[in-house]
């Protein structure tokens, strides 16, 4: 694997490291610890189609994730492979 690669799984697995199944830590710190804002001009389909590919339990993570949300914004993940965003 890629450093690159490794960075966006990082970033991937934000999901689950802010829920109570990973460690629980808070969104922000979670996204200040990957480095997000630096990185996330690579977060393309190209770039993260072949490490979703390799590690399909992240979308069971962000699936979790997405259903536990208590937010006004922000993007979702359904079971059904439905991808959306909150207010659109």
């Amino acid at each position: 694997m890629t450093n690159q690669n490794a960075q966006l799984l990082e970033i991937l697995k934000i999901g689950h490291d802010v829920s109570i199944r990973g460690e629980g830590i808070s969104f922000r710190d979670a996204l200040a610890r990957t480095q997000y804002k630096k990185k996330r001009r690579y977060l393309t389909p190209q770039n993260l189609i072949p490490i979703i590919k390799d590690h399909p339990d992240i979308i069971d993570e962000w699936i979790m994730y997405s259903g536990g949300k208590r937010t006004s914004g922000g993007w979702y993940v359904l079971e059904e492979g439905k991808v959306g965003r909150v207010g659109n």
